[in-house]
């Protein structure tokens, strides 16, 4: 009976870290998506394909922002084996790179929501170092 419930018990612990892992997959897919929809919108208007809205461009960036601050938190210590994610080892074999370049994409989104650009002319380079970090994050710590 022992032997049993010591079964039983490790199978429920085991599927509680099998949830987690998925919860933080699932937080971080949706944080990236966020991002991506920002940046749908941001493009045209940093291209001056759209017309700039000072009002819209605070807003996307304001949504970009509650989706990267916590998004380092959603990998956990140890590396994942999941299909379900893109997440690359390099995530785990250089925590503090990645870390430092969830901060630096933070940072270049505050800077830009402090600095409250006006015009097309504010905006584009603020926008292009932030997008410059969603590139070079993807090509290390993104497996596609």
């Amino acid at each position: 009976m022992n032997r049993i419930l010591f079964t039983v018990l490790i199978y429920v612990f085991s599927l509680s870290f099998i949830y987690a892992e998925d919860d933080n997959i699932k937080k971080r897919q949706n944080a990236m998506q966020q991002v991506r929809e920002s940046v749908k919108v941001l493009f045209p208007i940093s291209k001056g394909k759209s017309d700039y809205d000072d009002f819209l461009v605070i807003s996307m960036l304001e949504q970009m922002l509650d989706a990267a601050k916590p998004y380092a938190s959603y990998f956990p210590n140890e590396q994942e084996v999941s299909p379900n994610t893109e997440a690359a080892e390099t995530i785990w074999t250089d925590r503090s790179g990645f870390n430092n370049s969830v901060l630096k994409f933070v940072n270049d989104i505050e800077f830009a929501l402090n600095a409250e650009p006006e015009s097309l002319d504010d905006f584009k380079p603020m926008f292009s170092k932030i997008t410059e970090n969603c590139q070079s994050c993807h090509q290390v710590y993104r497996t596609k």
